[in-house]
Formats: C-alpha cells, sequence, structure tokens
C-alpha cells in the first residue's frame, strides 16, 4: 500500500511539472502565429494546444474524474484551452489525492489512443499517458522554437523527470 501512495505522489509531481511547463509554453506562444499551420506537420500551435486538453481529459478519465463535465470545444481562444488544461489537470491531482491505494493498482479498460493497449494497471495506464500527453509537449516546443518572437528562436528544453529518461 505505501508504495503505490508514494508510486501515486510520485506521479502528481510530475504532473504537475508538465502542467506548469505545458501552460508557460502557450503563454509564450506569440500571438500573431497561433494559429498559424506548421509546414511540416500541419498544425497550430492553437490546435496543438487542443490536443493538450484532450490528453488531459484522458488523463482525468483514467483517474476516475468528474464523468459530468461538459464535453471539451475546440474552437476555443487560447485563454480558454489554457483554463480547460488547468482544470482538467487540477481535476485529476484532486482525484488522485482522494484515490485509495487499490483504485490505483485496479485493472481496467484502456482510453481510445493508447493503442495497443486494451487494459492495465489504472496506475499503469495514467503513467502511458502521461507520457503521451509529455510527447505532445515536446512537439510543441519545437513549434514554440521555430516561432520566435522576430526570428530568434527560442529554447524550451524538456525537463529532466522520469518522463523524459524513459523515451
Amino acid at each position: 500500500m505505501l508504495e503505490a501512495q508514494c508510486e501515486r505522489q510520485a506521479y502528481i509531481e510530475v504532473l504537475q511539472h508538465e502542467t506548469n511547463k505545458i501552460v508557460r509554453m502557450v503563454r509564450a506562444f506569440p500571438v500573431h502565429t497561433f494559429d498559424r499551420r506548421h509546414p511540416d506537420c500541419g498544425m497550430s500551435a492553437h490546435e496543438l494546444t487542443a490536443g493538450f486538453v484532450r490528453h488531459a481529459r484522458r488523463l482525468e478519465a483514467l483517474a476516475g474524474g468528474d464523468e459530468t463535465r461538459s464535453p471539451f470545444a475546440e474552437s476555443r481562444t487560447r485563454g480558454g484551452l489554457l483554463l480547460e488544461f488547468e482544470l482538467s489537470c487540477t481535476h485529476v491531482r484532486e482525484s488522485l489525492e482522494r484515490m485509495p491505494a487499490f483504485r490505483w493498482a485496479a485493472v481496467m479498460d484502456a482510453p481510445a489512443g493508447l493503442a495497443p493497449w486494451r487494459q492495465g494497471r489504472r496506475g499503469e495506464l495514467l503513467w502511458l499517458a502521461l507520457r503521451e500527453l509529455s510527447r505532445h509537449a515536446r512537439h510543441f516546443a519545437r513549434h514554440l522554437g521555430e516561432a520566435g518572437q522576430g526570428g530568434a528562436t527560442l529554447r524550451v528544453l524538456p525537463p529532466h523527470s522520469v518522463l523524459a529518461a524513459n523515451d
């Protein structure tokens, strides 16, 4: 039981770090290019930010968060997307802090988007989903680096975390 608590606490700390990093990157993105599609991947920073919300909603579902929340609408502003992202991440942390140890270790169906997984321990699935969020953040960081102000490149280095070490 203590092991599950320690793992869950580590997860919450890494999630908070990732959340803070993502919010800083989205806020740093130049407003005038936020909706411009990148030539290499065809996605805009706005679309990638909406992707952060989808990832956070997946984490929320895995953590057993609020099932009554309204569906996510992708046409929001940058501020609306950031609010939705932070709200979902807060719900994940709150759900995990209240979660009994047996639920962290419970086997459950994997949500769509974690293919090829069909089932797994809740904790394992949460770590996998967080790793996907981190990969998405690195993609966004490349966009941010290339969208620097006045042609200057902004560098956002990935954190030295468990997620970065496992890639």
